[in-house]
């Protein structure tokens, strides 16, 4: 079970997304980001694998934004 700290992050960063976006969960189905608040809130499956994808994005991205961040002098 993840920890208050990651829960909040996670909903935080599905709050911050239109609400016309949906995601596709395996074969639970898709779900707009109020509803994966909903299940990461209740504890559930869904939610669970959530805030799984949500960390992997955000441990990717770091990996991504190291491998790309421009040198001092480049881009002005």
């Amino acid at each position: 079970m993840a920890d208050e700290y990651v829960k909040d992050l996670v909903m935080a960063r599905l709050r911050a997304m239109p609400p016309n976006v949906t995601f596709s969960i395996g074969s639970f189905g898709s779900f707009s980001p109020g509803d994966l608040i909903a299940e990461v809130r209740k504890g559930s499956g869904i939610g669970e694998a959530t805030i799984k994808m949500q960390i992997n994005f955000l441990r990717a991205s770091t990996k991504v934004s190291q491998r790309i961040r421009p040198k001092a002098d480049e881009y002005g």
